[in-house]
């Protein structure tokens, strides 16, 4: 004959047994790995989480570059100067560099040969550590244009603005 053992003791039973064979099952080498896991998945969490934070940051300094560009964009495109001697006129660059806000960095404005105008069309707006270039009409008279009845100069369109350094 079996013993027999009651139903209400079972349970009692099973709570007892895991008591004895959990302990068993789980080694101090498992423990060990285990929490050895947990830490390197936080230590890669917020490691990823910085360099998340410091990409966006980037972001957001390379569209502040860009914003200001547009900005000096339309200020060449407005300026009486540059509907005058063209979009690549000195004074009209200048003129425009001048009238940003903030203390943007703008340089590329240069007139080796004399003539009065940008050499090579090209202009950078540096702010914080980002960088946006203008790229304008490569021949004078692709540049001076009528100016509107508003003062803007039908050229605008003519002006690229890209994200980065010239």
């Amino acid at each position: 004959m079996h013993p027999v053992i009651p139903k209400r003791a079972l349970p009692t039973l099973f709570v007892a047994l895991a008591l004895v064979v959990a302990p068993a099952a789980c080694s101090d080498d498992d423990t060990d790995d285990a929490r050895q896991e947990v830490e390197d998945a936080a230590e890669s969490a917020e490691e990823n989480a910085g360099d998340l934070a410091d990409e966006a940051g980037q972001a957001a300094d390379e569209g502040q570059a860009r914003v200001t560009a547009e900005a000096l964009r339309t200020a060449v495109s407005s300026n009486d100067t540059a509907a005058e001697e063209g979009l690549r006129s000195v004074a009209a660059l200048q003129e425009a560099a001048d009238s940003l806000p903030g203390d943007p960095e703008v340089t590329g404005i240069t007139d080796g040969d004399g003539d009065g105008l940008d050499d090579d069309g090209k202009v950078q707006v540096d702010q914080d550590d980002s960088s946006a270039c203008l790229t304008l009409p490569e021949a004078a008279d692709d540049s001076t244009q009528e100016g509107d009845d508003d003062g803007t100069v039908d050229a605008m369109g003519d002006i690229e603005v890209e994200g980065g350094a010239c």
